[in-house]
C-alpha cells in the first residue's frame, strides 16, 4: 500500500482529511480532433490532437500535493482542463463504488489500489484499456502491467510500483561482531540465517532483533510462504479457492510465530512505530521499502541496505504493487481522460514521476531511471539500494493474489497473522481462516 506504500497512504490520508473535495482548473484551449484505433466496443481513441475538455480526477493525493504535476500536464495539453478531487484512502472504494455506479461520469479517472482491480473490472466500473493501451505493455515492469489485468484484459494503468528491502544498523551489527549482509542480490541472506543473527544482535544489546516494517499484513508477509513453494493463497476459477493451509503456508508461518515467541522480533511493536525504532538505533533488522529512504538521509543511524531474504533452499521472492489509474466507463470524456492517463503512466517515463516532488517508485521501465536520480540514491548505500531496487522489481516481484474476493481475502488473513504471532499454532490460525474464506468466498462463485 505505494504503494505509494502503506507508510505513503497514512501520510497522504492525514493530507487527504483536510482536503475533501478540492478542485484545481486551469484554462483551456482550441478544439482538437480524433483518430486512432477505437478502444473495444466503446468507440474511443486517443486522438493525436488534444480536444478541448474538462475531465475528473479522484485521488487520494491534494492539489497541493500533486500541483507540480497538473501543471506540467496542462503545460503540455493546454486545451484539457484538470479538476482535481480528493479523498482520504480509506474512503477512496467506497467514493469510487458510489461514484461510478450512478452512472453519472464523474469522476473521469481514479487512482485504483492494484489488488482491487479484479473486483472493479467484475464490477463493471472500470473501462476496458485494452485496445488503446496494451501496445504499451513493454514500457513497465511486468508485474505492475499484470496488476491490471483481469481475464486477460487490460483495466488499468499502472503509475507506480513498490518493493521491500532489508535495511540493518550497521553499529548494532558491529557490536554483536556480526558481518554485513551483502548488496548482491546473488548473495542475499536467507531467512534462517537473518534469524540467527537477528537473535544474536539482540543477545549483544539491540533492543529488536528484526522486524517486519507491516508486521501482520499479507503484502508484505505473501513472499515467506512463495518462497517455499507455495501459491499466493488462491488457487482455481478467479482464483476463488483458499489455499492458505497448504505446507508451504504452515511452514513459513510457523517459522514467522517462532520469530515472536523466541523473542527475535518484539509481539508488542505494530507498524506504525516499526520506523520510527529503527531511525532511533533500537533495531537491528528491519525488511520495509524505498519510502525509508528519506528519513534516513536526515537520521543518526549507521544503516547499510541488503536484498530481501529468501529461505533456504527456496527462491527469492519480493513484494509488490501500488497504484493505477481507472477509467470510469461512464466517462463523458474517454478520449481526453486517456491523454492524461497516458502522459501520467507513459510519456517522458511517466509523467507522474517525472513531476511529483517525492520520491516514487516508477511503474515504467525508463521513469525509474527518472526516480533513481532522486537525492536519496546519491550516498553510497542509496546506490546499493538503487540497484536492488531495479533488479527485485524486474526479477522477484510478485503480485498480490488477483481475485475478485481480495478484500475478504485480506482481512481474514491479516487477522490470522496476528493470532499466529500472539502465539497461535500456524496451521490452526490458517485452517481456521481457509474455512472462513471458503464462506465469504461462496457469493462470487
Amino acid at each position: 500500500m505505494q504503494r505509494v506504500t502503506r507508510k505513503f497512504r497514512a501520510w497522504c490520508g492525514v493530507a487527504a482529511a483536510t482536503a475533501l473535495a478540492l478542485t484545481m482548473t486551469a484554462c483551456s484551449g482550441g478544439q482538437g480532433t480524433s483518430s486512432g484505433d477505437p478502444a473495444a466496443g466503446s468507440g474511443w481513441s486517443i486522438p493525436e490532437q488534444d480536444p478541448t475538455a474538462e475531465i475528473s480526477v479522484l485521488s487520494i493525493l491534494t492539489v497541493k500535493q500533486m500541483k507540480p504535476v497538473i501543471d506540467a500536464f496542462e503545460k503540455a495539453h493546454p486545451t484539457i482542463k484538470i479538476k482535481w478531487q480528493t479523498v482520504p484512502f480509506d474512503a477512496l472504494a467506497s467514493t469510487v463504488d458510489a461514484r461510478v455506479s450512478n452512472k453519472g461520469g464523474d469522476p473521469d479517472v481514479y487512482w485504483a489500489d492494484q489488488p482491487r482491480i479484479s473486483a472493479l473490472a467484475a464490477r463493471g466500473e472500470v473501462e476496458d484499456l485494452t485496445a488503446a493501451f496494451s501496445q504499451y505493455k513493454d514500457a513497465f515492469d511486468p508485474t505492475a502491467y499484470d496488476a491490471g489485468v483481469y481475464q486477460d484484459k487490460l483495466w488499468a494503468l499502472p503509475i507506480a510500483n513498490s518493493t521491500q528491502l532489508l535495511y540493518y544498523n550497521k553499529t548494532l551489527l558491529d557490536k554483536a561482531k556480526l558481518e554485513h549482509p551483502s548488496a548482491d542480490p546473488n548473495q542475499r541472506m536467507t531467512w534462517e540465517d537473518l534469524t540467527v543473527d537477528a537473535k544474536a544482535a539482540k543477545d549483544a544489546g539491540a533492543n529488536y532483533g528484526f522486524t517486519f516494517g507491516q508486521v501482520d499484513r499479507y503484502y508484505q508477509l505473501e513472499p515467506l510462504p512463495v518462497s517455499k513453494g507455495g501459491s499466493a493463497g488462491g488457487t482455481g476459477e478467479g482464483n476463488l479457492t483458499p489455499d492458505i493451509a497448504s505446507q508451504p503456508w504452515i511452514d513459513a508461518f510457523t517459522w514467522y510465530g517462532k520469530l515472536f515467541a523466541d523473542g527475535v522480533s518484539p509481539r508488542g511493536v505494530s507498524p506504525d512505530v516499526s520506523d520510527p525504532n529503527f531511525l532511533a538505533g533500537k533495531t537491528a533488522y528491519m525488511v520495509q521499502g524505498p519510502w525509508l529512504l528519506p528519513q534516513l538521509q536526515g537520521s543518526k543511524v549507521d544503516w547499510g541496505v541488503a536484498p530481501h531474504p529468501q529461505f533456504a533452499g527456496g527462491k527469492a521472492v519480493t513484494p509488490t504493487g501500488s497504484w493505477s489509474l481507472g477509467m470510469n466507463p461512464f466517462s463523458k470524456q474517454k478520449e481526453a481522460t486517456a491523454i492524461f492517463m497516458k502522459w501520467m503512466a507513459v510519456d517522458e517515463g511517466s509523467g507522474y514521476i517525472k513531476y511529483f516532488p517525492a520520491p516514487e517508485l516508477a511503474a515504467n521501465v525508463e521513469g525509474k531511471k527518472i526516480y533513481f536520480q532522486k537525492e536519496v540514491f546519491a550516498s553510497e548505500e542509496g546506490q546499493k539500494a538503487a540497484k536492488i531496487i531495479d533488479f527485485e522489481t524486474a526479477n522477484t516481484a510478485v503480485n498480490r493474489l488477483p481475485t475478485v474476493g481480495y478484500i475478504e481475502f485480506e482481512e481474514i488473513l491479516n487477522r490470522a497473522f496476528a493470532d499466529i504471532r500472539n502465539g497461535s499454532p500456524a496451521k490452526t490460525s490458517l485452517e481456521a481462516a481457509s474455512k472462513e474464506l471458503e464462506t465469504a468466498w461462496s457469493k462470487y462463485r
